[in-house]
């Protein structure tokens, strides 16, 4: 397809311009006319069934349609008058001529600036030619350059950057000449990416300013062909647009291998975590293999739990870090999971060694090629054992040199733990958040109540799969009778639905009936038997015999096995997701926060390509009531906590420092989790909603009370009808870390005077208190993120060959040794905020 283009004579003393292949164009351009002097511009364009518009207009005035002028009159405009004679289509070149006449009435005119718009439904040829060159053109713009580079064939899951021709066109076929004299903003391309595809791609119909887009491809239970198409366009009147060709983006499907990675220590035995954990990894072992079914035999997943006799230590990694099931083929993992012994809770916590573990699974797996590899990560405790640490910072009592960090891994290791995706899940409040939050950029959550364990750990299928969770209720939607003990499920368009049941066989079976219309019944379409472990019960419905469209409402019931009553059932013992044609993502605009930001949720919803308009988009949010920091160092000032213990009563996984210090707290308090925090309007707002204010499917809003360091686990709720009127709803979680933003105005800084100082030396005591604007402290145990430099004088530790101090109260502290003739100046950075420099000579 021919694309916009404009070009200037070359022609000596001529003055002209030819617009090709665009609907609309605009030329701005100065004019001198002389006292009762006329100038002409003649514009021709090609003869088609409407007439175009010729707008001329003198800044300033109210523009003039050219068309319209009658033959033989003229049309005033400030000092000037406008005369239009119109030709007569010439039968030779299929081109009509306008002669536009410019008179000055008055005493003439320097400059008059003029501006000339032509516009069209549909592309066509235009020449624009002034009587002489006096004319300055200022700049020409015509419909932008429209093209998509052919994405090709890719991958599921992949992050691939979309790519087009810049709208301003190459040097040889420009589509604005004069581009420095444009009016600011006036202009500014944009690019609005869209595809026609049977299935959402998020970020798609987006708007960019670049002729790039950076998605990341939805998950596929087939090959999928996306044509793609783009409409670019210069300025928002919608004026100056024009659009691609399509093309073809073919997405496939490409071998999947999932390693769930799961926490066996001594402190999982307390609170039945390791038990819902069981549970979750038998559900979600189950929910992967029936929703990619079918799509790809190459798919695996594995499982490794780790735990550590010892501390740290040198290599080999501990014998404890088992490979409890291989990189299993889903059909066979299938049953596999059902009798397997995960183990026992055992000794201490050594997250970085099951990690490599991990790693290692994927790589002796076979050649890398286009695997997909994905790493779900559960633990409840901070790192204390092991081999290979998480973080920057070797652990404390680790002996020197002995033990590496989890990202100084080689070879096959380091590509897949650069590629893969990385879910974590946290479990209770001794968890150090802000390190397991730098183990993924993609899914984090904390789980403070074990009993929620299983819809958490599934709810991963978001994150690897490409399926949502309609949010399950015991009562039916309206006008459809509800019974006491059944599970009642919306649907919307699924190909494919998958199910589990928290629910041993003993329990009873389960059932899946559908709504008829006027009741519920066995569905119209092949159940087939549920798989069955101790700890529940799965089954999957639908592709590639498919479901029928549109809405459907399910009913799962448990069953009596012999008399086949239903049994109770709650909304939490059922995990049903959907294969998607209405997608709900959301989304958090940073990765994690500081104290004092705001927080901007965003909810895109789609059916297939289209927007899903009119939704009703409610969050609710579980955030810290009390700041860990400031709770450590208001223990520390005010109260002496009990001895530290073990987490456990056989004395295994001992808690490292940090840990303890928070256990010691919550016991001291006598709490059983850290208080949390659960309030209306959470909105700037003053609402719960997220609001789509542009009508673009992407409903959003701005959570303005990050007061506290900890973590905020959002829960959203989306319901609504989708372009084709079916009814849907979806419910979304995530969580995000909120640190404490340092400031340097209300941190509190002390210098004191020591007399008699044993070196003989002149010392000076600083105390760091570092806190934010709201007097939220930091907190102890951050020392390496509380960084002292010294200009003249030494600092007390370096004096004395030991280690710096390090207290637990929130504060920091440097004891400075100089001599009578040195001005010693501390500076102090404390988590990345400058502090005002502190003159140690007190």
């Amino acid at each position: 397809m021919p694309q916009p283009r404009i070009t200037r004579s070359t022609v000596p003393a001529t003055n002209s311009y030819t617009v090709s292949d665009a609907k609309a164009f605009v030329l701005h351009f100065h004019q001198d006319i002389g006292a009762g002097a006329t100038k002409a511009v003649n514009i021709t364009y090609g003869v088609a069934a409407a007439d175009p518009i010729l707008e001329l207009t003198l800044t300033g005035n109210a523009p003039i349609n050219l068309l319209t002028v009658p033959p033989g009159q003229e049309v005033t405009v400030g000092d000037f008058t406008v005369g239009v004679t119109v030709g007569p289509p010439d039968t030779d070149t299929g081109t009509v001529l306008v002669n536009c006449r410019i008179t000055n009435q008055t005493l003439g005119s320097l400059g008059s600036p003029w501006t000339l718009r032509g516009s069209r439904t549909a592309p066509n040829h235009w020449d624009i030619r002034f009587s002489d060159t006096s004319a300055l053109v200022d700049y020409v713009i015509c419909d932008p350059r429209a093209v998509v580079q052919d994405p090709g064939t890719v991958l599921e899951q992949d992050h691939v950057t979309l790519v087009a021709d810049d709208a301003t066109g190459p040097a040889a076929e420009p589509t604005v000449l004069g581009l420095a004299n444009l009016p600011p903003n006036a202009f500014t391309p944009s690019y609005l990416w869209h595809h026609d595809a049977d299935l959402a791609i998020l970020p798609m119909d987006e708007t960019t300013d670049a002729p790039t887009l950076d998605v990341t491809l939805p998950g596929v239970y087939a090959t999928i062909a996306a044509p793609l198409t783009l409409t670019t366009s210069f300025g928002t009147d919608g004026f100056l647009t024009n659009v691609s060709e399509p093309k073809q983006l073919t997405i496939s499907h490409r071998p999947q291998d999932i390693v769930l990675v799961l926490d066996r220590s001594g402190s999982m035995a307390s609170e039945d975590k390791w038990t819902n954990a069981v549970i979750a990894t038998r559900a979600l072992v189950h929910l992967i293999a029936d929703a990619r079914a079918g799509v790809n035999d190459q798919d695996r997943i594995g499982i490794v739990t780790f735990t550590d006799p010892g501390g740290w230590h040198g290599l080999p990694i501990s014998d404890e870090v088992e490979i409890a099931m291989p990189l299993t083929a889903l059909k066979d993992a299938r049953e596999a999971i059902n009798p397997l012994d995960l183990g026992q809770p055992a000794d201490n916590t050594n997250i970085g060694d099951g990690l490599v573990a991990a790693l290692d699974l994927l790589a002796d797996a076979g050649p890398i090629g286009d695997r997909r590899f994905t790493v779900v990560c559960m633990t409840d405790g901070l790192q204390n054992a092991g081999h290979y640490y998480i973080g920057d910072t070797v652990p404390d009592n680790a002996p020197p040199g002995t033990v590496e960090a989890l990202t100084s891994v080689t070879g096959a290791r380091k590509l897949i733990l650069a590629g893969a995706r990385m879910y974590v899940i946290g479990l209770g409040s001794t968890i150090d958040v802000e390190l397991l939050r730098k183990l993924t950029d993609t899914g984090f959550t904390q789980v403070l109540d074990p009993a929620d364990l299983p819809g958490v750990f599934t709810d991963m299928l978001h994150f690897s799969q490409e399926v949502n969770r309609p949010s399950p209720s015991d009562k039916a939607p309206e006008l459809i009778p509800s019974e006491a003990g059944r599970v009642y499920v919306r649907t919307t368009d699924a190909d494919r639905v998958v199910l589990s049941v928290i629910a041993p066989p003993t329990d009873g079976t389960i059932a899946l009936d559908v709504w008829d219309g006027a009741e519920f019944v066995r569905p119209p379409f092949t159940v087939p038997e549920a798989n069955v472990s101790e700890t529940d019960q799965a089954l999957s419905v639908g592709a590639p015999d498919k479901l029928p469209e549109g809405e459907v409402i399910w009913r799962v019931s448990l069953l009596d096995k012999t008399t086949g009553a239903p049994k109770a059932l709650t909304p939490d013992q059922v995990l049903l997701y959907e294969d998607l044609h209405l997608k709900a993502e959301l989304t958090l605009d940073q990765q994690a926060y500081l104290t004092g930001d705001d927080m901007v949720l965003t909810v895109r919803i789609r059916r297939d390509a289209a927007p899903v308009l009119g939704a009703v988009v409610r969050a609710e949010l579980d955030a810290p009531a009390i700041g860990l920091g400031e709770a450590l160092s208001a223990a520390a000032v005010s109260a002496t906590p009990p001895p530290a213990t073990a987490a456990n009563p056989g004395g295994r996984d001992v808690p490292p420092p940090a840990e303890q210090r928070v256990i010691d707290l919550m016991r001291h308090n006598g709490w059983s989790r850290w208080p949390r925090h659960q309030a209306p309007g959470l909105f700037a707002d003053g609402t719960d909603l997220l609001h789509d204010k542009d009508g673009t499917g992407d409903y959003s809003n701005t959570f303005s009370r990050v007061f506290k360091a900890g973590t905020y686990g959002w829960k959203v709720f989306a319901d609504g009808q989708d372009p084709q009127g079916n009814t849907f709803d979806r419910q979304l979680t995530i969580s995000t870390v909120a640190a404490v933003k340092v400031d340097a105005r209300t941190t509190r800084v002390k210098t004191e005077r020591i007399l008699h100082h044993p070196s003989g030396l002149r010392a000076t005591r600083i105390t760091i208190t570092p806190q934010d604007v709201r007097h939220e402290r930091l907190g102890p145990g951050h020392d390496d993120a509380v960084v002292f430099a010294l200009k003249d004088g030494m600092f007390e530790e370096i004096f004395n060959h030991q280690p710096a101090p390090v207290f637990t109260d929130g504060t920091y502290q440097r004891v400075i040794l100089f001599k009578a003739n040195q001005h010693p100046v501390v500076a102090v950075r404390a988590a990345g905020t400058l502090l005002r420099p502190i003159d140690a000579t007190g």
